[in-house]
């Protein structure tokens, strides 16, 4: 029962950058704020970007720095007073310590009125200095009013994390766009796609969000060619879209250009520049690409075969980041590099306990594929029971966790469901009509094993009448879903 393989989240997303509470499909680059303080809604009085290779390159940084660097500096407020300049690279905002721009997002917003500690590097140096945040909203009216784009962009920013659906919002989204804010065309643009009366106008307003050098724009716009919404269906504009926004910056468009790459859509498969740009999603903040990277190690796909790194990988996905959520897919595999010894001991109790956890695991929107994990980790868990390895058997409470895998779309689980009737044992009842039921739910899923079981079925009349014709065609498709030991019976 542990012939499955590692679940690789793979798809394609629209969101773009740092996320936090927002909904899987909204831009992120900026991240969305915490809930205000009841006093005053204060800002630091700067923005920031991630720390992208191409700004290591620039400023000369160490691949090892964590925060975030600052591209801009409002005139009049707390930073400007305090003498923090652009470039200036923050490394912590009171007692929270800066990895991505997405955590600033969570520190640096919203924040109470209040005197705090922020410490920035500038060359070798550590700055530190005491910032007293002013009131944004008043804050960013007055700079937008005075002509200061990107203020304007902010103090629409501000109204839309706290209702997505305000129509002035957007409004100030478009007149920023208007006037030169890439990232306020992103979001404008993003919108647009939402709208049933204005879609078709979302494809030139990102275009101009990525011309004017918006990486969440790019990402939107390379979402639309691949998918074909609003344009024709595009693979190569797709892939050079989200190859310019992971080199802006944004950690879901390395994830997407890494995708592209590993799937050999719009460009020709390469593993190692799927790891490549896997590698700058992940340290960016995506733990979908952590994920995915952490395949590759496992494997030897595109990089040297490391099973320690991808363990340690893996749980970076499971764990999760201030710009995404858990990705659940990283979880199953941490659980299955436990089960199986992968990178570390093997302890199938601790197996048990993380699979448990995901199977329980409530649906994430914001998490690629997080039913199809949540799935297979319920099915994952019931094998163990079944199998009895290093948890007690249980046959029974095995094939209720197989059935609810089966029910929410594993075909493993269908698969273990078919061979638990097919046999009984274990207080159940041997039931072969209802083994080739589940083997033909396993067969559709996907299952190589379960369309070979399920032709033996019909060839034999186990459960179902026989049909050598139906046999010998489900020996075809079990061979053609690379279960070999089908190939030479489909020929018979």
């Amino acid at each position: 029962m542990k012939r499955f393989l590692t679940v690789a989240s793979f798809a394609l997303l629209l969101v773009a950058g740092c996320q936090t509470t927002q909904p899987a499909a909204a831009p992120q680059q900026q991240g969305s704020a915490p809930a205000p303080s009841t006093k005053c809604t204060g800002t630091l009085g700067i923005d920031v970007a991630p720390l992208s290779a191409a700004v290591r390159k620039r400023l000369d940084l160490p691949k090892e720095m964590k925060g975030a660097v600052v591209t801009q500096v409002f005139p009049g407020g707390p930073a400007a007073a305090a003498g923090i300049k652009e470039n200036d690279i923050v490394e912590k905002v009171g007692p929270a310590s800066i990895g991505n721009d997405c955590e600033f997002a969570r520190a640096g917003f919203d924040r109470a009125c209040e005197p705090v500690a922020v410490t920035v590097k500038r060359g070798g140096a550590t700055i530190e200095a005491t910032l007293t945040p002013v009131n944004a909203a008043p804050f960013f009216e007055k700079l937008c009013a005075a002509g200061n784009v990107q203020a304007c962009f902010r103090q629409a920013w501000l109204l839309w994390s706290k209702d997505h659906g305000d129509g002035h919002a957007f409004e100030l989204f478009e007149t920023a766009c208007k006037a030169g804010s890439g990232e306020a065309c992103a979001y404008e643009g993003y919108q647009l796609t939402l709208s049933s009366e204005r879609s078709r106008e979302s494809v030139a307003v990102l275009d101009r969000a990525c011309d004017e050098k918006s990486a969440s724009g790019c990402a939107h716009l390379a979402f639309l060619y691949a998918t074909g919404k609003e344009v024709a269906k595009d693979d190569k504009r797709a892939a050079v879209l989200y190859q310019r926004s992971c080199d802006l910056g944004d950690a879901q468009g390395c994830y997407n250009a890494g995708l592209m790459a590993d799937d050999g859509r719009g460009v020709a498969r390469d593993p190692a520049r799927a790891a490549a740009a896997y590698e700058e999603a992940c340290e960016l903040g995506s733990p979908t690409a952590c994920n995915n990277l952490g395949f590759l190690y496992e494997n030897g796909k595109g990089v040297k075969k490391d099973r320690a790194k991808a363990l340690a990988l893996y749980q970076r996905g499971c764990d999760g980041s201030a710009c995404q959520p858990s990705n659940l897919g990283g979880c199953v595999n941490v659980g299955r590099s436990y089960r199986d010894g992968i990178g570390v001991e093997k302890n199938e109790e601790k197996a048990a306990e993380i699979f448990r956890e995901a199977c329980e695991r409530k649906e994430n929107p914001d998490d690629v594929h997080s039913v199809e994990n949540g799935s297979r980790a319920c099915s994952l868990l019931g094998a163990l029971y079944l199998a009895g390895d290093g948890i007690p058997k249980d046959v029974t409470h095995g094939l209720t966790l197989s059935e609810l895998g089966c029910e929410r779309g594993d075909s493993f689980g269908c698969f273990n469901s078919a061979a638990v009737y097919a046999s009984g044992g274990g207080g159940v009842k041997e039931d072969a009509a209802k083994a080739a039921e589940y083997l033909e739910k396993a067969c559709k899923g996907g299952d190589g094993e379960g369309c070979h079981d399920l032709a033996v079925a019909y060839e034999k009349g186990n459960g179902v009448s026989k049909d050598p014709r139906r046999a010998k065609a489900l020996y075809q498709q079990a061979c053609e879903l690379g279960f070999t030991a089908a190939c030479k019976k489909k020929t018979k």
